[in-house]
């Protein structure tokens, strides 16, 4: 394995993070809300049982984890009262019905076949590589493991990991703290509204957990059920030049498969490898219809 392994590797034992739930957030955005009168910021809640027209007893069972499971119309309630954002309202509608684990796949880690590669391949100079739910890189082409260095190595394979633990990541990633945010941000929501959290995705929380910085993170609450803009600065380490990256995750047109196409195009790159980019072939063995 290319580069110092010792950095690679969480030190120290740390708590875990908690997976997400309506309790924590609920509190955690009435802490937080403009909308209230404490002089400490934040809503008490008693404001927030008036403004719903719930009782302050019912707040506290929502925050305490009761078995309490609001209505939609209670949480657009809540919503409205603490002034949540489309995003924040979406998230609390998505743990009202959280079951965690629920939605991870069964069965063995997908196997990344031999068209899967060749697929990934043809698309070069474009950065590609196959992820699953829980983003670990399951194949990636010469591109994408030459830019992101590091990231298929065995005791990373993962996006999450080589953000937290790989020190390349930080040169890489020209804006790290913002892509960093959004990647743990995003990782949030989706693990709620697909239903994900099972052992998979406690033993990769359980690693993450040895970087503060992930903690941190994961504990502001921060959602995001997209990019916060189009393009990424990533820097090539090898030419010095800043890639100015427009990326997608695209889901493999296969009902039962969990894999989705990591897929990067450099918008500073001459015209014609830019035109390529847009006009990937399709996938193999793949019908047309299902080309996203």
């Amino acid at each position: 394995m290319a580069g110092s392994g010792s950095d690679h590797t969480p030190h120290g034992e740390q708590r875990s993070v908690e997976l997400p739930t309506l309790g924590r957030f609920l509190r955690q955005l009435r802490e937080q809300s403009v909308n209230g009168c404490r002089r400490g910021g934040g809503m008490s809640r008693m404001e927030l049982a008036t403004l719903t027209g719930h009782g302050a007893g019912y707040i506290a069972k929502l925050e305490q984890g009761d078995r309490v499971t609001p209505s939609a119309a209670a949480v657009d309630a809540l919503a409205d009262a603490l002034g949540c954002s489309p995003c924040q309202r979406q998230h609390l509608h998505d743990l009202r019905e959280y079951q965690p684990g629920t939605g991870d796949r069964a069965g063995p880690p997908h196997v990344i076949t031999t068209e899967n590669q060749a697929y990934a391949d043809t698309l070069t100079p474009a950065l590609a590589g196959f992820v699953d739910d829980a983003w670990n890189v399951l194949y990636a082409n010469s591109e994408y493991r030459r830019v992101y260095r590091h990231i298929t190595d065995p005791d990373i394979a993962n996006v999450l990991l080589w953000f937290f633990f790989v020190p390349d990541s930080r040169h890489i990633m020209v804006e790290w703290e913002q892509e960093a945010l959004l990647t743990v941000a995003w990782t949030r929501a989706l693990m709620v509204r697909n239903h994900l959290g099972g052992d998979q995705f406690k033993t990769l929380l359980d690693r993450l957990s040895q970087s503060p910085e992930f903690r941190e993170m994961w504990n502001s609450g921060d959602l995001a059920l997209g990019r916060h803009k189009a393009e990424m600065l990533v820097r090539d380490l090898d030419s010095h030049t800043v890639l100015n990256l427009r990326a997608q995750v695209l889901k493999w047109p296969e009902a039962s498969s969990p894999l989705q196409l990591y897929l990067a195009v450099d918008m500073n790159a001459p015209p014609h490898v830019i035109m390529m980019g847009s006009s990937f072939p399709r996938p193999p063995d793949t019908p047309r219809t299902a080309q996203r």
